[in-house]
């Protein structure tokens, strides 16, 4: 089962639903239904964003959440599927939000008698998160009258430019408290352009392309070696998302890699040492699967010496070697990345390797 290495287990889970049918009713009380075999629960809150739904359940402890996740995570759903990564968030306070559904389930768990009962359910039109701690308490008087979103949700929700505006007024008087790279966080809006810092010096421009190109159709790389740092633009927000999601401080070779979320530009080389790649995909889709130690590699016509030469390249529990293709069982997220930067695509004996995520 695939583990999140960089988010330790938390009691808040979120979900990334993909590719629900448009009929499927995704509720609170259908997440309730599925969740609550696990354990008490105390709030759930969900987003919808067309064919990408993601939601919070947040348990009343550690052990629920971990069991809930273990059996839940990768379940298909009438043709879709659920991933489920532990949250960042600290808690899940639910107040005044537009686009949101949540219900609290706090009072209604402690009344035995009547424990099914919803006594806090929020709508569409009435659900917000707030943006916790020194945020909040730095200007708390401003806070109670209109609420911040959480910075998780910031990051999972797509804005129209007036409500980004408007957010983005409510706490710039707050950020000239904050370390700059918070700052940058917080300014974010999401884009299909990814800026990448923290670059090893060891990557190249088709190695970020291999790993990437895992999450969605990518339509432009600049990769500036020098500073250490790659632009990659997707065909659209969500897929650029994903990418950030997954691959956002994760270990890639020996840098840990920082990923934000760019205004949309031109992307042009300024050095003869740039590197600068088009590719056209012609709105091909494809299966993404989330990160994973374990890993399957196809189109190999000699498995035992294409597994001698993985070897060197990263660190393997296990393989599997079977007639036309490999199974690996890596040590660590950061050896995935490895293998997919450097054999994806790979030809060996004049046919290319296919790396596929298990």
């Amino acid at each position: 089962m695939y583990n999140n290495s960089r988010d330790p287990p938390s009691q808040i889970l979120l979900l990334i639903l993909t590719q629900l049918p448009p009929s499927f009713p995704l509720t609170n009380e259908y997440l309730h239904k599925k969740f609550n075999e696990f354990g008490d629960i105390k709030k759930i809150l969900i987003f919808e964003r067309g064919k990408t739904n993601k939601a919070f359940v947040e348990f009343y402890n550690l052990k629920s959440a971990i069991a809930a996740r273990k059996q839940l995570n990768g379940l298909n759903i009438q043709g879709g599927k659920m991933i489920i990564h532990y949250s960042r968030l600290k808690n899940l306070n639910l107040e005044i939000v537009d686009n949101s559904r949540g219900t609290d389930y706090t009072q209604a768990s402690s009344n035995s008698q009547n424990s099914d009962s919803i006594l806090h359910s929020k709508t569409d039109d009435n659900i917000r998160v707030n943006l916790t701690n020194h945020i909040s308490q730095s200007s708390s008087s401003r806070a109670n009258s209109s609420p911040v979103r959480n910075e998780d949700i910031n990051r999972l929700l797509d804005y129209d430019d007036d409500d980004f505006d408007i957010w983005k007024q409510e706490i710039q008087l707050n950020l000239t408290d904050m370390h700059p790279e918070i700052q940058t966080l917080l300014r974010q809006k999401q884009s299909k352009l990814l800026r990448i810092a923290s670059v090893d010096s060891k990557v190249t421009a088709k190695m970020i392309y291999n790993v990437f190109s895992k999450f969605g159709n990518i339509e432009e790389i600049l990769y500036q070696k020098q500073q250490q740092k790659a632009y990659v633009k997707f065909q659209t927000i969500n897929q650029a998302t994903i990418a950030k999601e997954y691959l956002n401080n994760t270990q890639f070779f020996d840098s840990i890699l920082r990923i934000y979320f760019e205004p949309l530009q031109p992307l042009q080389p300024t050095s003869l040492q740039d590197e600068y790649m088009i590719y056209y995909n012609e709105n091909c889709t494809q299966k993404i699967m989330p990160l994973s130690p374990n890993l399957i590699i196809t189109g190999v016509q000699d498995p035992t010496e294409i597994s001698e030469l993985i070897k060197m390249f990263a660190k393997i529990k296990e393989i599997k070697i079977h007639v036309n293709s490999l199974q690996l069982s890596m040590c660590s997220i950061a050896d995935t990345l490895k293998i997919m930067a450097v054999f994806s695509d790979y030809e060996f004996k004049n046919q290319k390797l296919n790396i596929i995520l298990k």
